[in-house]
């Protein structure tokens, strides 16, 4: 048995090392060039600029209407996602016909698709969300749909033996063979989700935290900016490292 399994979702001690090492080194870097440039506060400078606008009740309704679109975004996307994932797996036509499509789309940068969300949704939280689904939607439908493409034919074969309905197949067979790979679609999809919805902040729109960094770079006020786009990173990190727990809890 190698020594490298990972037992029970725990984060070996060398791998947390190595976490904090990297985290320190690019506190150190960082420091380093914001001696450089005004541009870059300092990370101290950040930390101060991010606690005092914590206790801001505007920005905390413009972090609110980021948040809740993110999360809608998530949860429309990843469910979205996975039936059209779980679809494409199961059913050949629909691979032949419908693979391309989605290959040259998840290509696209989905951004230039926003000047087309806008004349639908309008400027309300809805473009908002469903530009953030569609940054969701591709990793969890890929993942899906190769986990579904890629179940052991003797697990099908066994499935057959015992007479199993197609519901009894998907159900003891189909999801639990892929649910690694669906966990690891919604690990990108829950970063991918608040960077779509950031990023339509960027452009058409009076609320959110991607408004304030770019307000806070209009008018010059570094800190501030970095210190929305260090809650961003932190906010998503979080969730990332909280999915990889549960993906190997799930081993």
């Amino acid at each position: 048995m190698t020594t490298g399994v990972i037992r029970r979702g725990k984060i070996p001690g060398k791998t947390l090392l190595g976490s904090v090492g990297v985290a320190a080194l690019a506190v150190i870097v960082w420091q380093l060039v914001s001696g450089m440039t005004f541009v870059v506060p300092s990370p101290g400078d950040t930390v101060s600029a991010l606690l005092r606008d914590l206790g801001d009740r505007n920005y905390l309704l413009n972090l609110q209407y980021t948040f809740v679109a993110a999360f809608w975004a998530f949860v429309i996307g990843s469910a979205a996602g996975f039936l059209l994932g779980l679809g494409l797996g199961l059913f050949r036509w629909a691979q032949i016909v419908f693979e391309p499509i989605i290959t040259a789309l998840n290509g696209l940068p989905k951004i230039i698709l926003y000047p087309v969300l806008l004349p639908v949704f309008g400027l309300s939280i809805s473009s908002k969300i469903a530009m953030g689904v569609l940054f969701a939607l591709f990793p969890v439908l890929v993942n899906v749909a190769i986990g579904s493409r890629n179940v052991p034919a003797v697990y099908r074969k066994l499935a057959r033996s015992v007479n199993a309905s197609g519901p009894q197949r998907l159900w003891y067979v189909i999801l639990p063979a892929i649910r690694r790979p669906a966990i690891a679609g919604l690990r990108l999809a829950t970063s991918l989700a608040l960077v779509g919805v950031v990023l339509a902040e960027f452009f058409a729109t009076k609320f959110g935290l991607g408004r304030v960094v770019l307000q806070s770079y209009s008018a010059g006020q570094y800190a501030d900016m970095m210190a929305t786009i260090l809650l961003l990173i932190l906010v998503s990190f979080v969730l990332s490292v909280l999915l990889w727990w549960w993906e190997r809890r799930m081993r």
